[in-house]
């Protein structure tokens, strides 16, 4: 048997030794065959190679779609997550500001107080506002993470 060991290309010719034909007799009549399958098992070769190549370009090409469309994907989800987290910064500042007026009027309705409730007051209202995070919007601004620093693009 002989054939083509390059993958792809399906070609092989087989002989068979018989009692009528040895195979020392087969053996000019498998070298001209031999010969004579050359120009068309380099065609088939030569095919083979072209539409492996194409094959190569063509998963090459749709890799690069989906890596373009999973990065679209994640510039997306990205844009997504920091509106959803920049709401969220926005919901919690509004309610520290909420706490903020609660204590200034409480601060303010101290002055109006006697002395002695005055300073109990005084020390819990510290310890209670001490208790709490900051109200300055730039502290809550500053937690946010911008879309560019959760994904930037490869393909932009």
């Amino acid at each position: 048997i002989a054939y083509s060991p390059k993958k792809g290309v399906d070609w092989s010719v087989s002989w068979q030794e018989t009692e009528q034909e040895a195979l020392g007799a087969l053996i000019p009549k498998i070298v001209e065959t031999l010969k004579a399958a050359k120009g068309t098992l380099q065609r088939l070769m030569d095919a083979e190679d072209v539409a492996a190549a194409k094959r190569k370009k063509e998963r090459d090409e749709e890799w690069e779609r989906y890596l373009k469309q999973e990065d679209a994907r994640k510039v997306a989800q990205a844009l997504a997550d920091s509106q959803k987290q920049l709401a969220e910064v926005i919901e919690r500042w509004g309610k520290a500001m909420t706490v903020e007026r609660f204590f200034a009027d409480a601060e303010e309705r101290l002055k109006s107080t006697n002395d002695e409730r005055r300073q109990r007051l005084e020390e819990r209202l510290t310890l209670a506002r001490a208790m709490m995070e900051s109200v300055d919007p730039l502290d809550f601004i500053e937690s946010w993470v911008a879309p560019e620093e959760r994904h930037r693009s490869k393909f932009i």
